[in-house]
């Protein structure tokens, strides 16, 4: 199915992802807190981390909060670009296409781990298998179809009922009998955190604590075709947030009741489904997990699809990219796309990793963001005379300077327990910013010199026009050439032929002459010569005497749009004689074609 199809497919898509990122939050911020060296020895500042995230949440909602109410209809790149630099532009932009890209990332994390743990395949290679099934993730938006959003909605139902039926479970033991704990704190498969930054475990754990904050920033845009506003309130996002926010509480009062291990890579909710409702349960909710997972990547992918065209019709890409044909360019940005996923998913150490980058690049988004809000704040209060205006924008420089400083704070937070995951951000968002600044920085070399300075340059009409049809063969297709050649009223038209071959060229010539063509035949080069370079010399001197002249160069071509084994035996690529001679100045080459199909009809 092509999302393409209506809008209000797009509408259901973006809700289908907002649940997708809900559940990825509430699936992966336990399990950061977790595995940022807390333990269970230190269970007691599970809370302070919580806390700082929640803080963090309420002043990121805040911010997007405020753009809504002052931009509604200006994404983040845009407001960037008009109060900030275009370049910074760009790299909001790549911010928010690796947002993506880290979120299929972290999904197919999920469920690879769940799949692992379910067939007991602790020995198996979790990056490898990892990286396959992004690769095939990627086959539907390479294609050009995507799922419907209900099916990846009811993909991601199971998951969500076996996470309620865990926490559920847990704290109805808890609240009768107490959790037993023994044999299952080191539960899952374990990794070696390395941390070669400052020791501090409340950082660490507050860092992941930020990732449904961070996640708020994919949240709070439109996708490309809704005929709306390009924000969302944060009050609409807060009927997901919210049952988010209390499943991650409840599922941190259950890890540290039941002292899970910080050395595993599995998510607290499995280990806890194993404990709590017995190995049946855990095996069923583990194909819930895959399936969930595996529907939020398919969902955030098709939201890169959605970007891509949102950003071409932005003017950050190519915009001929907007169109809902133009899939051939999108394959290619897809496909590049879903090889950095695979590289980061092969190369990232943990899910941690993975996380931190996440929410370090999408708070550098919001960093610019808040900074273009400030500067639009004092643009008002430099040339507003209304009173209310100014009042506005002042409220507005004040929280854009406290929330892009808190933002800061995390950011540099990150830089001094966790500078290797820092880098690794920095590196990942430098890749695509530079590519997208290059390819920018190279339309608009091209459009400057392409742009016409002196309107009356380029309209002198030429003194001759002299046609060529290129001829191997005397047969319909070439008689179709000739006949559009001769209907376009040439000064010269000649038909145009290299002698490669003696016995060939003497046959063409006879049949030539018994047809009667009302067309001069000419014969270049020497028997078994070059096939190419008689033809540009032969049309080099034609303008070499009045460079004024023209020369349209007709080359018959046969085409089938029918049956595939027809097309199998037609030539597909364009032949290298053309490709010299639309190189060629005061030349225009024009390919004639010839349908197949009409030779079966007659």
């Amino acid at each position: 199915m092509n999302v393409a199809s209506a809008p209000s497919e797009f509408r259901r898509l973006r809700i289908v992802t907002t649940i997708g990122l809900a559940f990825l939050a509430l699936i992966q911020t336990p399990l950061s807190i977790t595995r940022a060296g807390l333990g269970a020895t230190m269970s007691e500042r599970y809370w302070g981390a919580l806390a700082i995230g929640m803080v963090v949440l309420i002043g990121i909602g805040a911010g997007y909060h405020l753009l809504t109410k002052v931009v509604q209809r200006t994404a983040d790149h845009q407001l960037v670009a008009r109060y900030v630099s275009d370049n910074l532009s760009v790299v909001a932009a790549a911010a928010k296409l690796v947002g993506y890209v880290l979120v299929v990332v972290l999904a197919v994390g999920f469920a690879v781990t769940s799949f692992v743990h379910l067939l007991n395949l602790e020995t198996a290679s979790v990056p490898v298998i990892q990286s396959i099934v992004i690769l095939v993730l990627a086959v539907p938006s390479f294609a050009g179809w995507q799922p419907r959003s209900r099916t990846l909605f009811f993909a991601m139902v199971p998951a969500a009922l076996a996470i309620v039926a865990v926490l559920v479970a847990g704290l109805f033991l808890e609240l009768v009998d107490g959790i037993d704990s023994a044999g299952h704190a080191a539960g899952g498969i374990a990794v070696t955190s390395t941390n070669a930054g400052v020791s501090w475990p409340l950082g660490e754990a507050a860092l992941g604590a930020c990732l449904p904050a961070a996640l708020i920033g994919l949240m709070t845009e439109r996708s490309f075709g809704e005929a709306t506003t390009r924000r969302i309130e944060v009050r609409a996002l807060l009927k997901v947030l919210i049952p988010t926010l209390l499943l991650i509480t409840a599922t941190i009062y259950l890890v540290q009741i039941a002292t899970l291990s910080p050395t595993t890579r599995l998510s607290p909710i499995l280990v806890m489904a194993e404990m709590f409702l017995g190995g049946v349960a855990a095996a069923v909710a583990g194909i819930a997990f895959c399936a969930g997972g595996l529907a939020i990547g398919l969902a955030a992918y098709s939201q890169v699809n959605l970007l891509l065209r949102s950003l071409a019709t932005d003017g950050i890409l190519p915009r001929q990219m907007a169109a809902a044909d133009a899939r051939a360019p999108r394959r290619f940005v897809v496909s590049i796309i879903a090889v950095l996923c695979a590289g980061a998913a092969y190369f990232a150490e943990t899910s941690l990793g993975v996380s931190t980058s996440l929410v370090l690049i999408l708070f550098a988004c919001f960093v610019m963001t808040m900074a273009a809000l400030v500067a639009r704040g004092r643009k008002v209060r430099r040339d507003s005379t209304v009173l209310a205006e100014r009042n506005g924008a002042k409220a507005s420089i004040r929280w854009g300077l406290l929330l892009g400083v808190m933002a800061l704070v995390i950011i540099l937070i990150s830089a001094v327990v966790q500078p290797g995951h820092t880098l690794i951000a920095v590196l990942v968002l430098a890749v695509p910013s530079v590519v997208l600044l290059a390819q920018r920085r190279g339309r608009g070399k091209i459009g400057k010199t392409l742009a016409a300075s002196d309107l009356t340059e380029g309209r002198t009409l030429p003194t001759r026009v002299h046609a060529i049809v290129l001829v191997e063969r005397l047969d319909r297709p070439t008689l179709q050439a000739i006949t559009y050649a001769r209907a376009t009223r040439p000064s010269t038209l000649t038909g145009l032929v290299v002698d490669v071959d003696p016995a060939t060229t003497e046959a063409l010539s006879r049949d030539w002459t018994e047809a009667e063509m009302p067309v001069e035949l000419r014969i270049l080069g020497t028997p078994r010569g070059a096939a190419r370079r008689p033809v540009i010399e032969h049309v080099r001197s034609l303008r070499a005497g009045s460079p004024r002249d023209i020369v349209i160069i007709y080359a018959p071509r046969v085409v089938s749009s029918s049956a595939a084994w027809q097309r199998f035996f037609v030539r597909h690529s364009t032949p290298a004689l053309l490709s010299e001679l639309k190189l060629e100045p005061g030349v225009i080459v024009a390919e004639v074609p010839y349908q197949l199909e009409d030779v079966e009809e007659q």
